[in-house]
């Protein structure tokens, strides 16, 4: 009984050491927003003001960012539609390609497990998508 007391009284010490033994400030976890821009090479900082309003009328967006009509779901299906049509390591394939939300549906048959390599890559590759959900099947031949 008295091991399990003293194992009890241990435990009950060693949470207390770790819970209130650290008494130190609270330190900042990020840097400020215009260090993390200098770190970060992808990210240009804002230009400067202008004081013309025609000028700022005219400033095109940041060049970082993709035009919003790159992302939607038509144009994402149809550039991996026309990229697995142009490629000759496709033909014989009959690949389906739907996509919803960034998600791309890849549906059919192909006649090769590099085949279906070839058409996951298309789909990888697009800008704005999230995710590829493969449901392609080897054709027997």
């Amino acid at each position: 009984m008295s091991r399990i007391l003293f194992a009890t009284m241990a435990c009950v010490m060693l949470a207390i050491l770790a819970l209130g033994g650290c008494n130190r400030p609270y330190d900042r976890v990020s840097a400020p927003a215009e260090e993390n821009l200098s770190r970060n090479v992808s990210v240009s900082p804002a230009p400067p003001a202008t004081p013309d309003p025609k000028a700022a009328a005219v400033t095109p967006p940041p060049r970082g960012l993709p035009a919003p009509e790159t992302f939607s779901d038509a144009a994402i299906t149809a550039r991996i539609r026309a990229s697995l049509a142009s490629d000759p390591g496709m033909s014989g394939a009959d690949v389906s390609v739907n996509t919803d939300h960034g998600v791309v549906i890849l549906a059919g048959t192909v006649k090769s497990y590099e085949q279906v390599g070839i058409a996951s890559a298309y789909a990888q590759r697009q800008d704005g998508v999230m995710r590829v959900d493969n449901q392609l099947t080897l054709g027997l031949q």
